[in-house]
């Protein structure tokens, strides 16, 4: 028989300064009080339609769901200014109290959302409302695990194009109130989201949506009066979590880390849960991402990814405690490439996987590209150089991008940039057998060049034997002398390619990409000493990469020893 669902629109939930926000509330229709699910986002309550989990599929497993409009947006009263986080913790304490003491809820509740309704849950729960009892957080990060993923450069696409449609709505509500804004400045927001590369390529950045009276201009990010991303006290969130992400979700370290600093902190085992899969950072999470079709296991709903969250739902908020022995496989699913099946394991990453290393050598027989070796090279050091440009910078194709502007996210074919002489490449011979990279990869380089600050970027990619080299990870990091004079000796530069878990087929090789742009996903480094995006210039670097004999430069992979194939759900 089915179940009856009451939805009620526009409830008004005052916040504890006076000012009123505004939620739909989804609930059974008949029964007992039961516990709760609060969704808090910024981009309508009305227009909620996540993969990882819905206010219906709450409704079906028994649970009421609040749907509700952050300060300032849509049917909330107040001011709302991007990339201010200062309220959302107090609103969401608030919010989870209000939803515990209605007679339609027993008093738990659980927060859940992806992206900014993820980063949220972490800043309400910082704020430790009595009747908050766990939460989901899908695709969220830090600003300390974001600043480790990018390497001190700025994810330049990601900011403008969000802050573009904020812009575009900031001149639409003016306009409603009787207060046009310029021409000039209608236009600027225009070209931003649809041909962005012409203003990103400016000098300085900070000219950029720099509007008098704009909330979140890049002048105000730069100089630290704004912050891109939130911040938490990660000891005083007390609750159980239940963390989402994807291997190509732009906040893919952020995730993982988040998970990683929760369960040192409380590792009793099904306290805290991850799940990561083959996913970009979206609301939808379907089986095709990049080039690839991971196969029906591969989407949200293969995964069955509501029932995981409510199933922990169920194991904190139900009457009778914390049931944690029903988590028993491990805390960690993972969805493997290549593999295309889900794999448990007791933690992040798997404790079974094992260190290996490819080294960098120089090209071999005539062939003009470097080799990727599983032993140190024996024919002493070497070295290849090529010329960055700033004013000629490698354009971003896959990887772990935001869709907000013009970019298209996932495993993307590397082909045609590696024909660029600005982008060396280190490949593998074919592999004899399956080699599964599980965990997290880095890229250890001895990187030099004629400018006194550049930056590197690095790409690992899986070579087909028909040719394709899909992206699989990928760096960057940004280099700088202490005396403002280029290098005497190679920087020791460790890069964080991130995690991943990919099979690479038999026939297939191991290839690393050494560049130093990634645009516009990156912001191009000018070569010169200085902040990121403040600089009115830029020149010509040389670049280097040394390996062999005292210049090892090697990749650090994460591997699992050979097994069969077919994961476990």
């Amino acid at each position: 028989m089915g179940r009856t669902t009451l939805v009620e629109h526009d409830v008004p939930v005052e916040m504890r300064d006076g000012t009123v926000l505004r939620a739909d509330v989804w609930r059974p229709a008949e029964g007992p009080p039961s516990p709760a699910v609060l969704f808090r986002t910024p981009y309508g309550k009305s227009q909620l339609g996540l993969a990882t989990l819905t206010p219906a599929q709450c409704v079906d497993r028994g649970y009421a769901a609040v749907v509700q409009d952050t300060r300032g947006r849509f049917g909330s009263e107040g001011e709302w200014a991007p990339l201010d986080w200062s309220r959302e913790g107090p609103d969401g304490y608030d919010t989870v109290e209000w939803t515990a003491g209605q007679p339609w809820c027993d008093g738990n509740v659980a927060m859940a959302g992806t992206s900014y309704q993820a980063i949220v849950q972490w800043l309400a729960a910082m704020e430790k409302p009595p009747h908050l009892r766990a939460i989901a957080p899908a695709m969220s990060t830090s600003a300390l695990f974001d600043a480790e993923q990018l390497g001190g450069a700025l994810r330049l696409d990601h900011l403008t194009s969000w802050l573009g449609l904020t812009a575009l709505e900031w001149v639409q509500r003016r306009a409603a109130a009787g207060d046009p804004v310029d021409g000039a400045v209608v236009a600027e927001v225009v070209q931003l989201l649809t041909t962005p590369e012409v203003p990103l390529r400016r000098w300085p950045l900070s000219t950029i949506l720099d509007f008098e009276g704009f909330p979140g201009r890049l002048r105000d990010i730069f100089a630290g009066k704004v912050a891109t991303v939130a911040d938490y006290r990660l000891d005083e969130v007390g609750v159980p979590t239940f963390s989402v992400g994807g291997w190509y979700d732009v906040f893919s370290h952020g995730t993982i880390e988040l998970h990683r600093a929760m369960r040192s902190r409380d590792p009793v085992a099904g306290r805290h849960e991850l799940v990561v899969g083959p996913w970009v950072h979206s609301g939808q999470l379907p089986q095709v991402q990049g080039e690839v079709n991971t196969g029906p296991d591969g989407s949200a709903q293969g995964a069955r990814l509501a029932d995981l969250h409510m199933d922990f739902f169920d194991r904190h908020l139900r009457p009778g405690g914390e049931r944690a022995g029903e988590a028993a496989g491990g805390d960690v699913r993972y969805f493997l490439f290549g593999d295309d099946a889900w794999h448990r394991a007791e933690s992040w990453p798997p404790p079974e996987a094992v260190d290996a290393s490819w080294y960098l050598a120089g090209p071999e027989g005539g062939e003009e590209d470097g080799r990727l070796l599983p032993e140190p090279p024996q024919e002493g050091f070497g070295q290849d150089a090529f010329t960055y440009d700033p004013e000629n910078p490698v354009p971003s194709h896959g990887g772990r991008v935001l869709q907000l502007g013009r970019l298209a996210a996932g495993p993307l074919n590397q082909a045609h940039l590696e024909t660029r002489p600005d982008v060396l490449l280190y490949t593998s011979e074919p592999l004899t057998e399956p080699l599964d990279v599980v965990g997290r990869q880095r890229l250890r380089l001895r990187f030099g060049s004629d400018a006194p600050a550049t930056a590197v970027v690095a790409k690992l990619t899986d070579v087909h034997p028909d040719g394709r080299s899909l992206l699989v990870a990928e760096a960057s990091l940004r280099l700088e002398t202490e005396d403002g004079a280029p290098p005497e000796e190679p920087y020791d530069a460790d890069l964080l390619l991130g995690d991943t878990a990919w099979r690479f087929a038999a026939g297939h090789r191991l290839r690393v990409h050494v560049t130093s742009s990634n645009f516009p996903h990156l912001d191009r480094h000018p070569n010169v000493p200085g902040p990121v995006g403040t600089a009115e210039h830029c020149r010509p670097a040389r670049q280097t990469v040394w390996y062999g004999g005292p210049y090892e430069s090697a990749l650090r992979l994460r591997v699992l020893p050979a097994r069969a194939a077919g994961g476990t759900a």
